[in-house]
């Protein structure tokens, strides 16, 4: 079973800009709540 797509956008795309710099916020987004998560399991032994 396949749970993720791949979508390949090339740089000559109009949207590749905008599409890039949307993936690179998504990736500090899920960098940073997992950082919160680690911090609370390792401080205060609760997952939140």
């Amino acid at each position: 079973m396949r749970l993720v797509e791949r979508h390949i956008i090339q740089p000559t795309h109009r949207f590749y800009p905008e599409i890039d710099g949307l993936c690179f916020l998504s990736k500090n987004l899920y960098n940073y709540a997992n950082y919160l998560v680690r911090q609370s399991v390792i401080f205060e032994n609760t997952p939140e």
